[in-house]
């Protein structure tokens, strides 16, 4: 369950930003959003049993690197999938509600970084 949050995160929510200088502006976690269960989508996993790993002596079972590598992904392509009919075919991550929006009112794809309010 942690990994598919994290993934919905890394697809809906997570993106690094920067100033017109350079420095990055999420340099902490009051600037960055975390996944939590308010923003989970509903979900059920179900617990299967693989074989035990024979590459190490404790044999582990390597899962940590799922949710960063195909998750996202398939949450996209769930949206893309959700809007075919309007003709959009991309929205750059993260899916933000603004971004989804504007790829449905307008009938177009959505891409690059979100834009990043400046004090100035």
């Amino acid at each position: 369950m942690g990994g598919l949050t994290e993934a919905y995160a890394m697809a809906s929510m997570q993106f690094i930003t920067f100033d017109a200088d350079g420095n990055c502006v999420g340099s902490n976690y009051m600037d960055y959003l975390l996944p939590t269960a308010w923003r989970h989508p509903a979900s059920s996993c179900t617990a299967r049993s693989s074989p035990r790993a024979r590459t190490t002596r404790s044999a582990p079972r390597a899962s940590a690197s799922a949710p960063p590598v195909g998750g996202p992904a398939a949450f996209v392509n769930a949206v893309i999938d959700a809007l075919s009919g309007t003709g959009v075919r991309n929205i750059d991550m993260p899916l933000l509600p603004d971004r989804v929006w504007e790829a449905i009112t307008y009938r177009r794809d959505v891409s690059g970084a979100p834009p990043v309010k400046s004090d100035e």
